[in-house]
């Protein structure tokens, strides 16, 4: 079980967040308290300033460094070539979202079933120290870190490499994948590359279209489609979760064909099971309580970061106008963002809107379950974790024809594909109520169809595929040396 280089004991006065508790997060140890740069306010200018840190930190551990590649390749002619010991590397690992919910649930699943792999991140600015969490997320102490542009309650954030490089030689690696292509990625994927360590990526944030979602200076577009070439010319070759990024990648990122790897993705779904559904979770949160289920509204739900990259404003104008027609229907939003606020202001005299705030654990999953349908407008999803997770309760899930999501759902089977068209989702909408309260038979085949579809996409058939592919990796990039 790793500890964090240089850690302290944990003391119950210790502050370590600021921010209120993540649900099935704990801090095991800590690293020592580190001096770093003054948290920056977001700006487009101020986003020149890391590069400089980026290669200055390179340049300053250089010696180290090259030091760490000669104790690495001595290191690795002790393991057979098939043992691969790899490392998950996620600047947002800090926050809640989907990428550090998935690689919370699977990497303690590889490591469980006797696979070596250990998760890395930044911690986030409301921490004084870098901590440990569960015994195998470490999340170390930064360097720099500035909010992210356009996104609030998230940051870009560079780690101090000395901690990175003690870890190494205490759990040394033979492989290095990376989540984003963001600035603590960049350092730690160019001392890789000098300390000898194959690197490559994941392709799990469509980062070009949430620029132009959220950023509204063209010039940083361009800058930061450029940055992401650059990324993935290093970084290769690059996994898709789906076929529509395999094409971004090839087309607007230059990744080569050869270079791009689809591989599925898996979650804990023994989590979720439609026996949740009328456990009563759905009542705690839409002011009701009693209510015979034969006369209560047709449930909708969106569960997921509260974030406008999610097409939630387009989802409340839908709503907007189904809710003003139909009175029997209700929509819970359930999850935190910094999109939040405006939606509640949004839906204030709309009493059909529920908000259950972030939940976790059965809260969640009973939620799912009790929903009748699971709405996700969302075109920059690369897969679509929430899809998987309400499908897996046996709720059908209406999507968008563009990203992961459509490719998980199987159009009038497992739910509805539409394009962004709010007829088109008027319609959709609908059917579903008409399915619900007019057609008992057809809609429970619906939901017997999600929940056998969602089978697809378990932890066991996920992580079984990736360290294949691992092991082939690492062969091809030690073998030849």
């Amino acid at each position: 079980m790793p500890i964090a280089s240089n850690s302290t004991k944990l003391k119950p006065s210790d502050a370590l967040d600021t921010r209120p508790e993540i649900f099935g997060r704990e801090v095991t140890s800590t690293f020592k308290q580190m001096p770093s740069f003054k948290h920056q306010p977001p700006g487009n200018m101020r986003t020149c300033m890391i590069p400089p840190v980026v290669f200055g930190s390179l340049l300053f551990n250089l010696p180290r460094l090259l030091k760490l590649r000669f104790f690495l390749k001595k290191e690795r002619k002790k393991h057979p070539i098939d043992d691969v010991r790899i490392l998950f590397y996620s600047d947002n690992l800090d926050e809640t979202n989907g990428i550090a919910n998935n690689l919370r649930n699977v990497i303690p699943y590889m490591r469980a079933h006797g696979m070596k792999a250990f998760l890395a991140g930044n911690a986030f600015n409301t921490r004084p120290c870098g901590v440990v969490e569960n015994g195998y997320c470490l999340l170390l102490p930064r360097m720099f870190s500035m909010e992210q542009l356009g996104y609030a309650n998230s940051e870009l954030a560079i780690p101090r490499i000395g901690p990175v490089l003690r870890l190494l030689r205490r759990y040394p690696v033979d492989l290095i994948e990376f989540e984003t292509p963001s600035p603590g990625a960049w350092l730690v994927c160019l001392c890789a590359k000098v300390a000898g360590i194959k690197v490559f990526s994941h392709y799990r944030t469509d980062v070009p279209t949430y620029t132009q979602t959220l950023v509204k200076a063209k010039w940083m577009h361009r800058y930061v489609l450029w940055l992401m070439q650059v990324f993935y010319r290093m970084a290769r070759p690059v996994i898709s979760p789906c076929n529509d990024y395999a094409k971004i990648l090839t087309s607007q990122l230059k990744v080569p064909e050869n270079q791009v790897q689809i591989l599925p993705r898996g979650l804990p779904l023994e989590k979720f099971s439609p026996e949740l559904r009328g456990k009563g979770t759905w009542e705690k949160f839409n002011g009701s309580k009693n209510v015979e289920q034969n006369n209560r509204k047709v449930r909708f739900s969106f569960i997921g970061r509260i974030s406008k990259e999610k097409n939630l404003e387009f989802l409340n104008r839908v709503w907007k106008k189904f809710s003003e027609k139909y009175d029997d229907v209700e929509l819970m939003y359930v999850g935190f963002g910094w999109y939040l606020e405006e939606i509640q202001k949004f839906h204030k005299e709309n009493p059909s809107v529920h908000f259950a705030g972030e939940q976790g654990g059965e809260t969640l999953a009973g939620l799912y379950a009790d929903s009748d349908f699971f709405l996700f407008p969302s075109t920059t999803d690369t897969f679509g974790n929430v899809v998987v997770e309400a499908m897996s309760t046996g709720t059908p899930a209406i999507v968008s024809d563009y990203g992961g999501p459509h490719d998980i759902v199987m159009d009038e089977q497992a739910g509805f594909i539409l394009p962004i068209d709010e007829t088109a989702w008027l319609n959709a909408l609908e059917k579903c109520r008409t399915l619900f309260l007019e057609d008992s038979y057809a809609y429970e085949n619906m939901r017997k169809t999600a929940h056998e579809r969602s089978l697809k996409y378990t932890m066991e058939s996920s992580t079984k595929a990736q360290f294949e592919y691992f092991r082939k990796l690492k062969k091809e990039a030690y073998l030849k040396k």
